[in-house]
């Protein structure tokens, strides 16, 4: 009887081993916001970051902790930037304040 195709693990040769990703260590970034008063804000904020943190940002900032109820968007990427969206994909990093709902 023949041996059954498919149900076998391929095997590994002795002497390969799974190669260790190589770690990218985060940067800091400078971000330019645009406020609705026409007034600019620079945060400081890291490569790992996203829109989210960027907003967390904003509300401990003494400029812009008033505002609540906005929007943040981007000349390449458009309006209404979602929470997840990573901050380095945000070239160049000058951002806009949009009042109105968030969402």
């Amino acid at each position: 009887m023949s041996p059954k195709t498919g149900k076998a693990k391929p095997h590994k040769p002795k002497g390969e081993k799974k190669k260790k990703e190589e770690k990218v260590l985060p940067t800091v970034i400078e971000i330019t916001i645009e406020t609705p008063d026409e007034s600019q804000v620079t945060l400081k904020a890291i490569s790992t970051d996203r829109i989210l943190d960027v907003k967390k940002l904003l509300a401990v900032h003494v400029e812009t902790c008033h505002m609540t109820n906005y929007s943040l968007s981007h000349e390449v990427r458009g309006p209404r930037l979602k929470d997840s969206v990573e901050v380095v994909s945000l070239k160049p990093f000058h951002l806009s304040m949009v009042e109105g709902n968030a969402f």
